[in-house]
């Protein structure tokens, strides 16, 4: 019997804990909201600067499972989360989905991340679950950001 390529995508890509187990076959992309980071890059510590005031926060969303149907920002490292602004549905139900958040920057150091939810309740772990090959890995995207004093 001759074996197609998706047969061996399937088994190339296994979803398991241990190497005993047979896991089971990435078929579709989890969830994933990713933030485009604000302010302006310091290129050795990797944070990103941002002055006080009025800030956008945006990026893109999407999911393999079902249209993504909300996206949540926090700028606290998930003590908090509020929604984003999400454009219209793409005609595409698998299409990225762009969202927006308006944030007012003040002083000091935050963590910044956006985690996106799905029509069929899927939604972005702050804690990754851990497979033997790394696959899937939909965790909630960090962006470290310092806002300069007045």
């Amino acid at each position: 019997m001759e074996r197609g390529v998706e047969q061996d995508y399937q088994r190339a890509l296994p979803l398991a804990a241990a190497l005993e187990e047979p896991g089971t076959p990435v078929t579709r992309i989890e969830p994933r909201a990713l933030v485009r980071p604000p302010g302006f890059p310091d290129l050795m510590s990797r944070v990103r600067v941002v002055r006080p005031g009025p800030c956008t926060v945006d990026g893109r969303a999407w999911s393999g499972h079902a249209p993504v149907t909300s996206v949540e920002v926090t700028t606290d490292a998930g003590a908090s989360w509020s929604p984003a602004e999400l454009d219209p549905a793409p005609v595409e139900p698998w299409a990225w989905r762009r969202w927006r958040y308006d944030w007012t920057a003040r002083p000091g150091r935050y963590l910044l991340g956006a985690r996106a939810t799905d029509a069929s309740g899927r939604s972005q772990p702050l804690d990754q679950p851990w497979n033997r090959g790394g696959f899937a890995n939909n965790l909630v995207q960090r962006v470290a950001v310092a806002v300069l004093p007045e």
